[in-house]
């Protein structure tokens, strides 16, 4: 199997490519720091995990980024993508449109990107699927702009599913605080673990029929590799 990972430096994104790479599949690791995605690559044996560096910030970037892992790994099975935008926290009225905009170009607009992208370069039974968040959900204050951001790139997926229904396009939902890198010093039990989230999408890849969705919740009580019950889809 040959997958790209985007946003490979992220917690998400280093447990997608702990996960491929435990299963001894091909990686390519994708980001915009070529140190970072290169420190990523030394954790495994030469060659399995290959540092791509670019963007999904425009439809250019993304082709060429897909052009250049495919290129890298010789082909691609499948895509990933685990992007987001900084952002802070304060009532909704407090931030001004560009703002807003600019939250929904981070983390809406560069999956958009990396979509159109990965159905140009996957062949018909490649994989695809976008990491979400469960604020599409609910409101935590503070973050409202995040709940919006989250609500429209779910929309994305399902409507983009039903538009290609002879495509493999899938959004997992992590409905969970995720215990990653950054985060593992503060992490309790209650927290998803980076490589658990990893294990789920490898198993969506290895199973996508078993994972019907378009849109698969994971929340931190649920069996990693196990597809929700069908009132969840």
């Amino acid at each position: 199997m040959k997958i790209l990972v985007i946003g490979a430096a992220g917690d998400v994104g280093r447990g997608l490519v702990f996960a491929a790479a435990e299963r001894g599949w091909a990686v390519a690791a994708a980001g915009r720091s070529a140190d970072t995605l290169e420190a990523i690559a030394a954790a495994y044996p030469a060659g399995k995990v290959v540092p791509v560096v670019g963007s999904v910030a425009d439809p250019a970037a993304a082709r060429a980024l897909l052009d250049a892992s495919k290129a890298a790994l010789g082909g691609l099975d499948a895509v990933v993508v685990s992007v987001n935008a900084a952002k802070g926290m304060r009532p909704l009225l407090d931030w001004t449109p560009d703002e807003l905009l600019a939250t929904l170009d981070g983390n809406v607009i560069t999956h958009f990107n990396a979509l159109g992208a990965a159905l140009a370069v996957l062949g018909p039974q490649g994989v695809f699927i976008g990491i979400g968040g469960g604020m599409a959900d609910f409101i935590v204050p503070g973050n409202v702009h995040a709940s919006m951001a989250q609500a429209a790139l779910r929309m994305m997926y399902r409507g983009a599913a039903k538009e290609q229904p002879d495509r493999l396009i899938r959004e997992l939902q992590v409905v969970a605080m995720v215990d990653g890198e950054s985060t593992r010093a503060i992490a309790d039990d209650t927290w998803l673990k980076a490589e658990e989230i990893g294990r789920h999408a490898c198993a969506m890849i290895e199973r996508p029929g078993e994972f019907a969705g378009p849109v698969i919740p994971l929340r931190r009580q649920d069996p990693v590799g196990v597809p929700p019950p069908p009132k969840n889809r």
